[in-house]
């Protein structure tokens, strides 16, 4: 009775290690299939390992990571010298034209290397988050008088179709490029899915 118990035991919690590597696998399998569908959000094709940074089982959107490294780095930069920005605002205009710019001339270059993009991208990520305190510090700027909440309202009304076309400007969907592939049927892998 007492050998019954132990291989019982045993059995079971062989069954539960079987479990849990399972889950586990299982749950590194949906989290790469997750990141591949939503925090890459392109093609997991050959012709966009450009637009994809990958580590280990998680996969990235090299311009939406870039952007959102270059939106962190200028808001701790930001509230690290919180008082040097209050004393000279347009500083922070000056940033966000030149973060602006330079995703301006992305548009324009539509540089293939990674590290170009990524570094294109970073400085669009400074400029967004220099343009948003731009429109919480112009009220402190004293030139403005009365009028500082009218500016605050225009560069926030500003904001939003200014994402809107920057994007109709780069191309919103990476699939438009799969319509004429000429290896998307030859390539096993290829997820092209376009619903018609």
């Amino acid at each position: 009775m007492n050998t019954e118990f132990r291989v019982g035991s045993i059995l079971s919690n062989s069954d539960v290690r079987k479990t849990r590597k399972e889950m586990k696998k299982s749950f590194s399998e949906r989290m790469r299939i997750f990141s591949i569908r939503y925090l890459a959000h392109h093609p997991s094709c050959i012709k966009f390992d450009n637009h994809i940074f990958k580590i280990g089982q998680l996969f990235l959107c090299v311009g939406c990571t870039s952007v959102f490294i270059g939106f962190i780095s200028y808001t701790i930069v930001f509230f690290s010298l919180l008082n040097y920005f209050k004393q000279f605002p347009y500083i922070i205009g000056a940033i966000a034209a030149f973060g602006v710019g330079i995703a301006l001339i992305q548009v324009l270059l539509k540089p293939k290397l990674k590290l170009i993009k990524a570094s294109f991208r970073f400085f669009l990520g400074i400029g967004l988050g220099a343009y948003i305190s731009l429109i919480v510090q112009v009220s402190s700027i004293s030139q403005l008088g009365n009028y500082a909440m009218l500016v605050q309202i225009g560069l926030f009304l500003l904001l939003l179709p200014g994402i809107y076309l920057y994007n109709i400007l780069r191309g919103d969907s990476p699939y438009l490029e799969c319509k004429e592939c000429s290896i998307k049927d030859s390539e096993p892998t290829c997820d092209y899915s376009i619903d018609s």
